[in-house]
């Protein structure tokens, strides 16, 4: 069995046509690139926020950031204010920074020495 010395696959290889086809990937990629740029451009250079969706009924606070700030603001007062808690004006609620400095003044009480025995 002998072959012909004309019946085996050639190794050489097409380095035109495959620097033509690189090129034409390149370049597609890069005109790829380019359009989305231009396309996305005007939305990445928009000094505004694009529009949220409004959701579905039932909506159950018409503008959520104005509720946190006035519940945080609530909670501030709260804090930071003089109050009185009942009606007959023997409880009263102070500022925390207040209440805090009255509990550091506060002297510590002395432990039992019985107890530790």
């Amino acid at each position: 069995m002998s072959r012909q010395p004309d019946s085996h696959e050639s190794y050489t290889v097409a380095a035109g046509l495959l620097h033509w086809a690189a090129a034409i990937l390149a370049l597609s990629l890069l005109a790829i690139v380019l359009l989305v740029y231009m396309w996305a451009r005007p939305v990445l250079t928009a000094g505004e926020q694009p529009a949220r969706p409004i959701p579905p009924q039932p909506r159950l606070q018409q503008d959520p950031a104005v509720d946190i700030a006035a519940e945080r603001a609530l909670q501030r007062s709260r804090l930071d204010g003089y109050e009185w808690m009942d009606g007959t004006h023997t409880v009263a609620r102070i500022p925390i920074s207040r209440a805090m400095a009255l509990l550091a003044a506060k002297p510590a009480p002395a432990a039992s020495t019985e107890r530790a025995r």
